[in-house]
């Protein structure tokens, strides 16, 4: 068990400091609408996104 569980930290540290290649940064998209509803008036919507790229 030892073995598996220093393997998979091995792998963890290595993929964070980048030894596998270039680290990548997430990707955050932002939307905002505004608009006029004739049943309820002025009203906003925003999105927010996260992105975070494994290959």
């Amino acid at each position: 068990m030892k073995p598996a569980i220093t393997a998979l930290l091995v792998s963890v540290f290595l993929s964070a400091c980048g030894a596998d290649g270039e680290p990548r940064s997430p990707d955050v998209n932002v939307s905002t609408t505004i608009g006029v509803n004739s049943a309820s008036g002025g009203y906003t919507d925003t999105d927010i996104s996260i992105h975070f790229p494994l290959n």
